[in-house]
C-alpha cells in the first residue's frame, strides 16, 4: 500500500513542469542556431546582400520571393527539396552549433540553480535561530513539527528580520532546503500557536512535494534562456528593423515583415506561456500544500484571512490573479472545504499544455535530426500524453469520482487542449511563413478533435479498466489504455503534419497530379468527371495519410476492441476501484444490447445508401461495358467508400447523442458493427454485379463473381478501415455536443447528470459463452481484415507513381514566376550564384579546360602515315566523365530564378550532357550498346567534341547573363 500512497497525494503537476522545461530547452536549439548564423551578417549589414549569406541565401536561390504568397513559395521550394535541404546544411557555420550553444545554456542554468539560494540568503541577510531563540522554545517546536511530518530532507531554519509579515518561505536546492521565518511570525508562537504551526506545516509540505526544486529549476532555466536567447533575438530583430527604416535595403523588409517579426511574436508568446504556466503550476501546488498541512494537523481556521479589497475592479482582479504565484485566500479556503476541487480539470492548465505542445512540435521540426521523420511528433506526444493521462486519471485513481469518464469534463478538457494546440500552431507557424493568416484557416479546427478524442477515450476507458478485480489487472488495463491514448494523439498530430498543414496552406488540391496519374494508368474518358475528381482529390488528401499505417491500424482496432472486452468481461466488482483503494461512485455497467442494435440499424441505412449510390451512378455508366469504363468504376468505388464512411459517422453521432454514459465507447462499437456489415454488403452487391438490373456497374451477364466483390471490397476497405474508426470518434464528439446543446436549450438535465437506472433484478446477465461469441464475432473479422488490408498497403508502392506524376506537373510548371521587384530579382540571381552556381560553373570550366588540354596533347603526339592522330581512348573517356559529373550536379541544382535565364542555362546543360554521353560512348562503348565501326565511332567522337564546344559557348553566355542580372542595380 505504500507504493500507492503517493498516488493519493500526487499533485499531477510534475509532468507539466517537465513539459515546460523541455519546451524551453528544445526552443533554445533553433533560436541559438539562427542567432549564431545571422548575427555576423546582421552586425555588418550595410548592404542588403549581406543578409543573404547563409541559409537565407539558399531560400532566395531556390526562388523565394518575399512579395509572393506562401503556397507559391512552398511550391517553388518543392521543385528541388533535396537541394534546398543540402544547401542549408552546407551553409551552417558549425554543425549542430545550436545544440552546442544549448549545452552552454544548460550549464548556465545549472549554475543559477546552484547559486540562487545562496545569493538569496546573502541578499536578505538571514539570521540563524540561535540569534532570536534564546530559551530554545522555537527550536523545540520546529523539531516537533518536523517529526510530525516525517520530512527527511536536510532542513535549516532562518529568520528574516526585514520581513514583518506573519508568513514564511522556503528556498534551496535538491536535498538541502532553508525555511525562512518572517520576523512577524515569531510572536504568533505565543499568541496563536495553531496559526504558527499552520504556516510552518505549509512550508514543510512544499518540501515534501519538492515544490522548491520545481520552482528554482524552472526559474534558473528560464532566466538563462532569456539572457542567452530571447534578448539577443529581440535585439537582432530591432537592429534589422532600425537599419531597414533608416534606408538600408533589406531582403526581409517590407515584403518579408512576417518572417522578420515572427520570431519576436513567438518569443513573446513563449514568455507569456512560461510565466502563465509556471504561475498556474505554483498556485496549484500551493493548494496541495494547504491540503497536506491540514492532513498533518494544521488548523483549517488559520486560513480564514480576508483578501485585500482595494479599488481594483473584480474582473481585473481575476485577470491579474492569473499572473500571481499564490492563490487568493478565498480560493484556498474553497479548496480545503471542497475535497474534489483540486481533482477537477482546469481549463487554463489544459489550454497552456496545448500551446506548449504546439510550440514544442514546431521547435522539434527545425532540428536536423527530426525534420524528415515522425520523431518530433513522438517526442511531443511523449511529453503531452502523461499530462493528459494524469490530469484526467488521478481523480479516478484517488477514487473521488469527480472526473467521471461519462461526464463532460473530459470533453471540455480535450477541447481546451485542442484550442491551445490551435493557437500555438497558428502563431508558431508564422515563423516560417510570409502571410499572417493561413489561406485555409478552417482546417485548424481539426486540433479540437485531435485533442478531444484521446481525452474522452482515456477518461471513459479508464473507468472500465478500474472496475476490474485485482490490482494487477487494473494496472495492466490502465497501462494499455494509456498507450492507446498516446497513440491516438500521435495519429491526430501525424495527420496534421502530413495532410492538415498542406490543406491549411491552400496546396491540398492535387487535382492536376491526380489527373496526370490516372490519365496514364486508367484508360478512359475523364471528361465530365471534374467535380468528382475534385472531391476525390481532397478526399484522398484527408483519408490516405493514415490509411496504410500499421500502428494506426492497431490503434484503431484497440479503440473499440479494448472497451468491448472490458465491457463484456468486467469481473464481479461493480464499483470503480482506484489503484490505491475503493472508490466512492459505482460504475454503470456498459450494456451493449442497445449499442449493437443501433449498429444493425446503421448497417441497414448503409445498405440503403449503397443502393441509392448504385442507382445514381448507373446514369453515367458507359453505353457499352466493353468500352473504357475505368473512370466510371474508379469514381463509383470512391462514392461507395463515401457511403460506407457516412453510415459509420452518422451511426456514431446518433449513438453518442442518445447514450447516457460511455457515449464515445458505445459510438465506436456501434460504428464498427456498421463497418463490418457494410463490407459484407459491398461484397455481395458487387459479386452479384450483372444480376441486379439498374444496380449493375460493369457487367450485364448474371453470374456470381466473388473475385470482383473482393477487388471492390479491398479498395473500399483500404480507404475506410482506419478512417471509419477515427472519423466515428470525431462524429461522436459532434453528436454528443449537439445533444448537450439541445438539452441546455430545453432546460433538461444532461444525460450524464441524470440518475443511472438501476439494473433490473429479473434480467439474467448474458452467459460467458454468449459474451465470448460476441467478442469473436466482432473482433475476429476486424483483425483479419486489418491484417490483410494493412499488409497489402505496406506491400504496394504507389508512392513512386505519385511522385512521377507530381514531378511531371512541376516540370510543366517550370521555374518560379519572376519576382515582383527588380531588387528581388537581383538578390535571387546573386544568391543563386553564391549558393552553388559559381562553384558549379568553375567546375564545369575546369573540366572543359582539362578536356581541351587532352586534345592539345593528342594533337602534339605522333601521327599515322595517313595524317590521323592516335588517341588514348581511356584518357578521353575519363576526361569526359570528369566533365559529366559537375554537369549532372548542375542539372540537379536550383533552376535559375528567371524564366529567360533558365532557358539558356538548361539548353547549355542538356547539350553538354549529350556531348559527354556521346564522347564516352565513342571512346569506351558500354556493355549492351550496338556495335559501331571505327569510322562510326570516329564520327561520333568528333560530333561530341563539337557539341561540347558549342555547349560551352552557350554555357558561358548563360553564366554571364546571370552575373549581370545579379549585379544590375534596380531601376
Amino acid at each position: 500500500m505504500k507504493a500507492f500512497a503517493g498516488l493519493r497525494s500526487a499533485t499531477g503537476t510534475g509532468p507539466r513542469f517537465a513539459l515546460l522545461m523541455v519546451l524551453v530547452v528544445v526552443s533554445s536549439v533553433p533560436t541559438l542556431d539562427e542567432l549564431l548564423q545571422s548575427v555576423p551578417a546582421v552586425l555588418g549589414l550595410r548592404d542588403g546582400r549581406a543578409a543573404l549569406d547563409g541559409p537565407s541565401g539558399c531560400l532566395y536561390a531556390a526562388g523565394f520571393d518575399p512579395g509572393s504568397t506562401d503556397p507559391q513559395n512552398l511550391l517553388t521550394a518543392l521543385t528541388r527539396p533535396g537541394t534546398l535541404h543540402a544547401c542549408i546544411g552546407d551553409h551552417a557555420l558549425v554543425p549542430y552549433q545550436g545544440a552546442l550553444a544549448t549545452v552552454v545554456l544548460l550549464a548556465l542554468a545549472a549554475g543559477l540553480y546552484w547559486w540562487l539560494p545562496a545569493a538569496r540568503e546573502r541578499w536578505r541577510r538571514l539570521l540563524p535561530l540561535e540569534a532570536v531563540d534564546l530559551d530554545g522554545t522555537l527550536r523545540a517546536e520546529l523539531a516537533a513539527l518536523c517529526a510530525r511530518t516525517g520530512v527527511r530532507a536536510r532542513l535549516r531554519f532562518r529568520v528574516d528580520p526585514a520581513r514583518t509579515t506573519s508568513g514564511a518561505s522556503v528556498h534551496g536546492r535538491s536535498g538541502n532546503y532553508t525555511v525562512c521565518l518572517h520576523s512577524g511570525l515569531l510572536p504568533r508562537l505565543g499568541t496563536d500557536p495553531e496559526g504558527f504551526r499552520a504556516v510552518v506545516l505549509h512550508e514543510l509540505a512544499h518540501v515534501h512535494h519538492r515544490d522548491v526544486d520545481y520552482a528554482y529549476a524552472s526559474t534558473a532555466l528560464w532566466r538563462a534562456y532569456v539572457l542567452l536567447a530571447l534578448i539577443p533575438t529581440f535585439a537582432e530583430t530591432g537592429w534589422v528593423l532600425a537599419l531597414a527604416l533608416s534606408g538600408v535595403k533589406s531582403p526581409w523588409w517590407p515584403g518579408g515583415a512576417a518572417v522578420l517579426l515572427a520570431p519576436v511574436l513567438v518569443g513573446l508568446l513563449l514568455a507569456a506561456l512560461v510565466h502563465l504556466a509556471r504561475a498556474d503550476l505554483l498556485r496549484r501546488r500551493e493548494l496541495f500544500a494547504d491540503r497536506r498541512a491540514v492532513a498533518w494537523g494544521a488548523d483549517a481556521a488559520s486560513w480564514q484571512r480576508p483578501d485585500p479589497a482595494g479599488p481594483v475592479a473584480p474582473w481585473l482582479r481575476r485577470l491579474t490573479a492569473l499572473l500571481g504565484t499564490h492563490p487568493q485566500w478565498a480560493e484556498r479556503r474553497r479548496a480545503l472545504v471542497d475535497a474534489g476541487r483540486l481533482d477537477r480539470v482546469g481549463a487554463l492548465a489544459m489550454f497552456l499544455t496545448g500551446v506548449s505542445a504546439a510550440l514544442l512540435y514546431q521547435s522539434l521540426m527545425t532540428l536536423p535530426v527530426l525534420s524528415d521523420g515522425p520523431g518530433s511528433i513522438w517526442i511531443t506526444v511523449g511529453t503531452v500524453a502523461p499530462v493528459l493521462c494524469l490530469t484526467l486519471g488521478l481523480p479516478l485513481l484517488r477514487g473521488s469520482g469527480t472526473a467521471d469518464g461519462a461526464g463532460p469534463s473530459a470533453a471540455v478538457a480535450g477541447l481546451w487542449l485542442g484550442l491551445g494546440l490551435l493557437l500555438g500552431q497558428f502563431v508558431s507557424s508564422t515563423q516560417y511563413r510570409l502571410d499572417w493568416m493561413l489561406p485555409q484557416p478552417q482546417y485548424l479546427l481539426a486540433f479540437l478533435l485531435v485533442a478531444a478524442v484521446p481525452a474522452v477515450w482515456w477518461s471513459q476507458s479508464l473507468r472500465l479498466a478500474l472496475a476490474l478485480p485485482g490490482r494487477g489487472h487494473r494496472w495492466a488495463a490502465a497501462a494499455c489504455c494509456a498507450l492507446v491514448t498516446a497513440a491516438v494523439l500521435w495519429a491526430g498530430l501525424r495527420w496534421w503534419s502530413v495532410a492538415g498543414e498542406s490543406l491549411s496552406l491552400g496546396i491540398g488540391d492535387r487535382g492536376a497530379e491526380l489527373a496526370a496519374y490516372y490519365a496514364r494508368t486508367v484508360p478512359g474518358d475523364w471528361h465530365g468527371y471534374g467535380p468528382d475528381l475534385s472531391a476525390f482529390s481532397t478526399g484522398l488528401m484527408v483519408l490516405t495519410p493514415l490509411g496504410g499505417d500499421l500502428l494506426v491500424g492497431i490503434v484503431t482496432l484497440s479503440m473499440w476492441l479494448l472497451p468491448l472486452a472490458l465491457a463484456l468481461f468486467p469481473g464481479v466488482r461493480r464499483t470503480v476501484t482506484g489503484l490505491a483503494g475503493p472508490a466512492l461512485r459505482p460504475v454503470t455497467p456498459l450494456r451493449l444490447r442497445w449499442t449493437l442494435g443501433a449498429g444493425l440499424v446503421g448497417a441497414l441505412v448503409c445498405g440503403t445508401g449503397l443502393v441509392l449510390a448504385q442507382v445514381v451512378m448507373n446514369q453515367s455508366r458507359p453505353a457499352t461495358p466493353k468500352g473504357p469504363a475505368g473512370p466510371f468504376v474508379l469514381i463509383h468505388m470512391w462514392w461507395v467508400s463515401v457511403t460506407v464512411l457516412a453510415a459509420c459517422l452518422l451511426t456514431a453521432a446518433v449513438v453518442a447523442a442518445g447514450a447516457r454514459r460511455h457515449w464515445l465507447l458505445r459510438a465506436l462499437i456501434a460504428a464498427q458493427v456498421v463497418q463490418l456489415l457494410a463490407y459484407a454488403e459491398v461484397f455481395v452487391l458487387f459479386s452479384l454485379d450483372g444480376c441486379l438490373g439498374p444496380l449493375n456497374t460493369a457487367f450485364d451477364g448474371c453470374r456470381w463473381r466473388p473475385r470482383n466483390g473482393l477487388i471492390i471490397d479491398g479498395t473500399v476497405t483500404s480507404l475506410t478501415l482506419v478512417n471509419a474508426v477515427l472519423g466515428s470518434a470525431c462524429a461522436a464528439l459532434v453528436g454528443a455536443g449537439l445533444a448537450w446543446a439541445v438539452r441546455r436549450l430545453r432546460g433538461r438535465p444532461h444525460a450524464d447528470e441524470a440518475a443511472a437506472p438501476a439494473p433490473s433484478p429479473t434480467r439474467r446477465p448474458p452467459s460467458t459463452l454468449l459474451k465470448a461469441g460476441t467478442l469473436l464475432a466482432l473482433g475476429l473479422p476486424a483483425v483479419v481484415l486489418a491484417a490483410v488490408t494493412l499488409t497489402q498497403a505496406a506491400g504496394s508502392d504507389d508512392s513512386r507513381q505519385w511522385q512521377e506524376a507530381a514531378d511531371a506537373v512541376r516540370k510543366q510548371r517550370g521555374p518560379a514566376p519572376p519576382a515582383r521587384t527588380p531588387q528581388t530579382r537581383a538578390w535571387q540571381a546573386a544568391s543563386w550564384l553564391n549558393a552553388g552556381g559559381t562553384r558549379l560553373a568553375h567546375q564545369i570550366n575546369a573540366a572543359s579546360i582539362a578536356l581541351d588540354s587532352e586534345l592539345l596533347k593528342a594533337a602534339a603526339g605522333k601521327r599515322h602515315a595517313d595524317g590521323t592522330v592516335a588517341l588514348d581512348e581511356q584518357a578521353f573517356h575519363r576526361r569526359c566523365g570528369t566533365l559529366g559529373q559537375p554537369v549532372e550536379e548542375a542539372r540537379a541544382y536550383f533552376p535559375v530564378p528567371a524564366r529567360d535565364l533558365q532557358r539558356n542555362w538548361s539548353a547549355a546543360l542538356d547539350q553538354l550532357h549529350r556531348g559527354v554521353q556521346d564522347c564516352q560512348e565513342a571512346t569506351v562503348p558500354s556493355k549492351g550498346a550496338p556495335h559501331r565501326s571505327d569510322a562510326e565511332r570516329e564520327h561520333l567522337f568528333t560530333t561530341s567534341l563539337n557539341e561540347i564546344v558549342n555547349a560551352m559557348r552557350t554555357f558561358g553566355t548563360a553564366i554571364g547573363d546571370i552575373k549581370r542580372a545579379a549585379t544590375t542595380p534596380p531601376r
